[in-house]
């Protein structure tokens, strides 16, 4: 029994030592959001991955031309209370959401991330971009990594993007940390600002 527990606490430490060697170093967060004046559609990636979905989705698929859509980028807590926006909100734009996990070490982003990202797109028909690379980002000139904080971006119909919106939830709102009415009063702004 001793020589099991011995084996089982060496595995552990060796698999501790070999997430540590190999994980990527996080990106350095900053909390200004890029100028987003000369942003098209086209500065965006091609295609995307979407959670709960097989295969990639064109951008033209999601981003219909010539009407308005909203990009709202942000992590676990912050995309757990947008989510409930048609909820509280009749909400006339389309809008799609996208999971700034690319600073997350890549066994967070391969073993624990997709479980809770298909959590919570389950029941729900907007659009979640798993941007594992951090491509939607780049293109997005997102510096902001924080767990509770939000970004929302205008698609206008010409195909430029605009109008960069910042919010913040509390945080572990993903652990229901926030009421129902404090999401409602919290999504009032952002619902202010697609207005």
């Amino acid at each position: 029994m001793k020589n099991i527990f011995k084996i089982v606490v060496l595995g552990v430490i060796a698999f501790g030592i070999l997430v540590y060697a190999t994980a990527d170093k996080p990106a350095e967060t900053k909390t200004q959001v890029s100028d987003t004046s000369s942003l098209t559609l086209s500065n965006l990636p091609k295609e995307f991955e979407i959670v709960g979905k097989d295969g990639k989705v064109s951008k033209e698929d999601l981003f219909q031309a010539g009407s308005k859509a909203l990009i709202i980028v942000g992590n676990h807590d912050s995309l757990s209370v947008v989510r409930e926006l048609p909820k509280y909100y009749d909400v006339q734009i389309p809008y799609v959401m996208v999971a700034n996990i690319s600073s997350a070490p890549w066994f967070v982003k391969k073993m624990f991330i997709p479980g809770k990202l298909e959590e919570l797109v389950e029941g729900r028909d907007t659009p979640m971009i798993y941007d594992f690379d951090g491509d939607m980002i780049k293109a997005l000139g997102v510096t902001d990594n924080e767990k509770t904080t939000y970004i929302a971006y205008l698609v206008n119909e010409n195909g430029s993007i605009s109008n960069v919106f910042k919010g913040s939830v509390k945080e572990g709102a993903l652990d229901g940390t926030m009421s129902e009415e404090e999401m409602k009063t919290n999504l009032a702004s952002l619902v202010d600002y697609i207005k």
